[in-house]
């Protein structure tokens, strides 16, 4: 007689750790500092997040012996986003799970987890990068301004250490290299910035120093900076993102789910999830156009 056993069992929480695992793998801008992540929203309703923040009050003023200060008032501006699902499903059937070679919901499974991980650093750089119409809302007089990064346009065809610090002055005063994530670069970027004499190269980075576990994408260092590589920027776009400056948060996070068909003998695995992404300081991104 013949017992079904653990061993031959798929068990939830073990396709929810393969996926989560292929996420924090292949996802690059999702996992830095660059991004802050929470799971608030989770258990919570509605599907729209605002984001009040205080606005800033003007210089300290001089002041005059006997004289009384003049107060003022502080006031606040919010900004939304708006929460999004995605998700993937394939079907198989049972015969092409028993002859074919490989399993092939476990491969379905890895692959979850590396399409989210695509999918949530396309969706930060989208918004880090967007420009928003009426973005921001002053909450005492109504009145709306855009939302937009800093932007900086080389106007050469490549990504020089000379461009890169043109594009830095966007920053003003406020630059300070231990305060931002990195650069973000694309494929094609990477042999420009890597012949720049600026550039220090990964392996000449000192071991056992900040930042000693190389994250996925590293490439080396300049200005200060980590340097990444993600084909998830736009062609001829690069981004300089601040720690912090911009916001993932889950409804629900990336979650796989199994049924079979009866009749058909077909298995059907599915994913999604539940999330909005913001970015939370318009100061903190430099949108980067290459060869404008």
């Amino acid at each position: 007689m013949a017992t079904t056993l653990s061993t031959n069992l798929y068990a939830p929480d073990v396709w929810a750790d393969l996926t989560a695992e292929q996420f924090q793998d292949k996802a690059i801008i999702a996992t830095s500092s660059a991004v802050l992540t929470r799971d608030d929203l989770v258990g919570n309703p509605g599907e729209v997040i605002q984001f009040p923040k205080w606005n800033l009050l003007t210089d300290l003023d001089d002041l005059t012996e006997g004289v009384a200060m003049t107060t003022e008032e502080l006031t606040q501006s919010s900004s939304m986003a708006t929460i999004k699902e995605a998700g993937k499903a394939v079907e198989f059937s049972e015969k092409a799970q028993l002859v074919g070679i490989g399993n092939v919901q476990d491969e379905a499974i890895r692959q979850f987890g590396i399409l989210s991980a695509r999918k949530v650093d396309k969706d930060l750089i989208t918004t880090a990068t967007a420009t928003i119409t009426d973005g921001i809302v002053n909450k005492k007089t109504g009145t709306k301004k855009n939302s937009d990064p800093l932007k900086h346009t080389i106007t050469g065809a490549a990504l020089t250490w000379d461009e890169i610090v043109n594009g830095l002055e966007k920053f003003g005063d406020d630059f300070e290299p231990s305060e931002f994530s990195g650069l973000y670069i694309r494929a094609e970027q990477r042999s420009q910035i890597m012949k720049d004499a600026q550039f220090i190269k990964a392996s000449e980075v000192s071991a056992g120093g900040e930042g000693s576990i190389v994250r996925r994408g590293f490439i080396g260092l300049i200005a200060g900076m980590p340097v990444y590589v993600t084909n998830r920027l736009e062609p001829k776009h690069a981004v300089i993102l601040k720690n912090a400056s911009l916001g993932l948060f889950y409804k629900k996070r990336p979650e796989v789910k199994r049924d079979e068909d009866i009749l058909k003998r077909t298995i059907v695995t599915t994913t999604n999830m539940h999330y909005a992404v913001k970015r939370l300081n318009d100061k903190g991104v430099l949108d980067l156009t290459i060869g404008g």
